[in-house]
């Protein structure tokens, strides 16, 4: 996660607006801070505004670092010390006047003009900006995003225009269903969570969705039966996965997120997966998946049909999905691939 992203999940947490995985996570990474780092939770808001103002220059080189570094099929294990300052002061409650310090230092405004009919709303600060559609949609954009719709959502069609990164919460509406384009790429949804990235040197366009399902396609490609003629066309996505949009090919490459969390769809679910609590005692491995399967909606396969055999004991809960898998597959001499938007279990299985 980078700082742009985990920025936007620290305000949503302050304002009460992320779900029950994502104010775990947080938790979780506060509950990571050591006596190394000299970091008292208990500090006044005023004190951790002055800390975070001395170490903001540290906080800026090591997301520089974090952002050209080579490329990684998914998070590290490490978590960055800015991250660890910040989570404290989330918990301790001081990140409400961390955050006032940040945006009262900020070089730019967000602008908002009227432009052939549509509203335009550009952020041109340093950090995520919320902009609340006539709907009561939201849409976070990230510096330099620009966004672009009309002041009344009227018609068959809730229709918005993106430059630039942003991630979209979608009220829900069947009877309208949500469009949003950007480049020559539509996402169309009825009413969801979901990132939509565009790579400003190769104009490839990435859609990710939190909740929720989404079609992904190419503009001009408006019919069903358009895109089932033509399976480069477009894709469905549904929670912890994402599509990666090629403009020099126009090619679909569908993957999972980088950090995939629990589904919850309701509260019978969520009861589920807090029961559930990733607790296993001699559970065989078919259980084990189909647990996994329940809590993150990805599929599981199992190369060899002896892994069904395996059994795994182990306290697997506050960790990530891929954590989890690597902590299973060591207890069996297994390892996991992702495929496409599948998890592969690989090895020789037990007897």
């Amino acid at each position: 996660m980078n700082r742009k992203a985990f920025y936007h999940l620290l305000k949503r947490y302050v304002e009460n607006d992320c779900s029950e995985e994502e104010r775990k996570l947080v938790e979780q990474w506060y509950e990571l801070l050591g006596d190394d780092e000299g970091v008292d939770p208990t500090l006044p808001p005023q004190e951790i505004k002055e800390t975070l103002e001395r170490l903001w220059p540290k906080i800026q080189h090591q997301t520089v670092l974090a952002e050209t570094g080579p490329a990684v099929s998914r998070p590290a294990k490490i978590i960055p010390v800015w991250v660890r300052w910040l989570s404290a002061a989330v918990i301790a409650g001081g990140i409400i006047s961390a955050t006032w310090w940040l945006v009262a230092n900020k070089d730019e405004t967000v602008s908002h003009q009227v432009i052939a009919g549509l509203n335009q709303v550009k952020n041109e600060t340093l950090f995520n900006d919320t902009v609340h559609l006539p709907d009561g949609s939201q849409v976070i954009l990230e510096p330099k995003a620009i966004v672009r719709f009309s002041d009344h959502f009227s018609g068959p069609k809730r229709e918005v225009y993106l430059e630039g990164n942003a991630f979209f919460k979608v009220t829900r509406n069947p009877k309208s269903p949500f469009y949003v384009y950007s480049n020559n790429i539509v996402t169309q949804v009825l009413g969801t969570s979901f990132f939509v990235k565009t790579n400003s040197l190769t104009k490839n366009v990435e859609v990710a969705v939190q909740t929720g399902k989404v079609a992904v396609y190419e503009y001009g490609k408006e019919t069903v039966q358009e895109r089932r003629n033509d399976e480069s066309s477009g894709v469905i996505l549904k929670p912890n996965q994402k599509v990666i949009y090629s403009g020099a090919d126009h090619h679909f490459r569908t993957t999972l997120v980088e950090i995939p969390l629990p589904v919850v769809v309701n509260k019978n679910a969520e009861e589920k997966v807090t029961e559930l609590n990733f607790v296993f005692d001699e559970a065989p491995m078919t259980r084990v998946l189909n647990y996994l399967e329940q809590a993150y909606h990805i599929e599981m396969v199992m190369e060899n049909e002896s892994l069904a055999k395996c059994l795994f004991s182990g306290d697997i809960k506050g960790q990530d999905l891929y954590d989890q898998l690597e902590i299973i597959c060591e207890s069996i001499q297994a390892t996991y691939e992702i495929r496409g938007t599948r998890i592969l279990i690989k090895g020789s299985g037990c007897e």
